[in-house]
């Protein structure tokens, strides 16, 4: 489609009549939306806004103990322009002074201060309600004490996968701040629960520390890594051991030897050579029955094996008199 026509065709319906009324009735609805704009702007409205908050002027030998709230809600009355202004730029912050809000060891800000900073944020705005009204917030000038972290986990691998080793920490001490001492019964950091099952891979997650009450510990979250690995089928086979024969009587299976099946992990599959042992126990033996097989029992099963088994969990078994020389 040729855009010359349509334009020439606009400049026709501009120059019309009824062309130049529209055209008129456009602009006056322009210049009274503007006016109706600019008085509603100035007359007071009741506004709810949210402030993020920011400690300031905080001296580096100083720890803050207590979490500030993150936001501080405030409904306050304004006129337009004023929250125009402010929608335009930065959203206004509630900053906390520690210079000014300092009282020993502790930030105290009541509900006369609070409305004090929202309303200076918001150009002498009215302040109705501020929600915290109050804050009070405990801090320390006394040094860290290291804290070893311990782990609360609970993490099971999928199939065919084994968890390899213990957890490693992207760090394993953390520091501990309180305004007192730290009482001796405190000798580590625990990081939250950690909950997870069917990994097929290795998984790093980061969790929080539990800081214990009226203390702080920085850092305050830390990255857990599990070792995840790829189980491999193997099998060895192994001689069957006859234990509690009474003496002279001699038990002897069929086969002599089992195989004994197991997984072992990837890393660690050509340097495995588990020496089991199976045990044929003669005290197994039912007296009343007629059956001629015994049960094998596996024993020795070092703890980095996996799904493992007997091949065959009985064996047939004769039982010979050992004649006297």
């Amino acid at each position: 489609m040729k855009i010359r026509p349509l334009i020439n065709k606009f400049k026709d319906i501009v120059r019309s009549q009824r062309g130049r009324d529209i055209l008129v009735f456009c602009i006056f609805l322009a210049i009274s939306t503007i006016l109706w704009s600019i008085l509603t702007l100035n007359e007071e409205e009741q506004y709810d806004v949210r402030m993020p908050v920011r400690l300031t002027n905080v001296p580096d030998s100083v720890t803050v103990i207590s979490t500030p709230p993150s936001t501080i809600s405030v409904s306050l009355r304004a006129k337009g322009t004023q929250i125009l202004k402010q929608s335009f730029g930065n959203a206004p912050e509630f900053d906390i002074d520690f210079r000014i809000f300092r009282s020993r060891n502790s930030i105290i800000l009541r509900d006369a201060d609070v409305k004090a900073i929202a309303r200076a944020a918001y150009g002498g705005a009215n302040i109705l309600i501020a929600s915290p009204d109050s804050i009070n917030l405990k801090f320390t000038t006394r040094r860290g004490i290291p804290m070893p972290i311990v782990i609360d986990y609970k993490v099971t691998a999928g199939p065919q996968s084994t968890i390899a080793g213990r957890p490693t920490l992207s760090f394993d001490t953390t520091f501990i701040y309180s305004t007192s001492r730290i009482p001796e019964n405190i000798n580590a950091i625990s990081t939250e629960a950690i909950r997870l099952s069917d990994l097929d891979r290795t998984t790093t997650t980061r969790v929080r520390l539990i800081a214990p009450r009226n203390t702080r510990v920085i850092p305050v979250s830390v990255d857990v890594t599990f070792n995840v690995e790829r189980l491999i089928s193997k099998s060895r086979t192994v001689v069957i051991e006859p234990i509690n024969v009474p003496e002279g009587v001699k038990l002897i299976t069929f086969p002599a030897e089992v195989k004994v099946v197991y997984m072992v992990p990837m890393s660690v599959y050509n340097q495995s050579d588990p020496h089991f042992r199976v045990f044929a126990d003669f005290n197994t033996i039912p007296h009343s029955s007629r059956s001629h097989k015994i049960k094998l029992r596996l024993r020795d099963v070092p703890s980095i094996l996996q799904n493992v088994h007997l091949e065959a969990d009985s064996a047939e078994y004769i039982i010979e008199k050992i004649k006297k020389k």
